[in-house]
């Protein structure tokens, strides 16, 4: 009997993590980097180097959001993207960045 209730309670908790993995989608990090490249190209000038860079910035993040962090791993993960987005823009294009009404979110999430 203590086997029968071991094997349930295994296969009750295999399949639970089983579905909890499925909902996770995986996005393909170019597209969405693209993405991202241009909703910050509409508000501020790019040019070549600049766009390079943050295609790189944004396509790291997109990867490793692909990996199904935690919560707290995907709110450091925010932070580091928005510290590195500070430290290569100027305080004028973030403060652009900073007007458009969820533009700063959508960049670091």
């Amino acid at each position: 009997m203590k086997n029968l209730l071991g094997a349930l309670v295994l296969f009750l908790a295999f399949s639970m993590n089983a579905s909890a993995q499925e909902k996770f989608r995986k996005v393909d990090e170019k597209v969405e980097a693209k993405t991202n490249l241009e909703a910050l190209s509409q508000v501020i000038q790019l040019d070549a180097k600049l766009s390079q860079d943050l295609i790189g910035l944004f396509e790291y993040k997109y990867r490793t959001l692909n990996e199904n962090l935690s919560a707290e791993r995907k709110a450091e993960l925010t932070r580091i993207i928005e510290l590195k987005l500070r430290a290569t823009l100027t305080p004028d294009q973030m403060l652009s960045i900073e007007k458009k009404e969820g533009l700063l979110k959508k960049l670091t999430n």
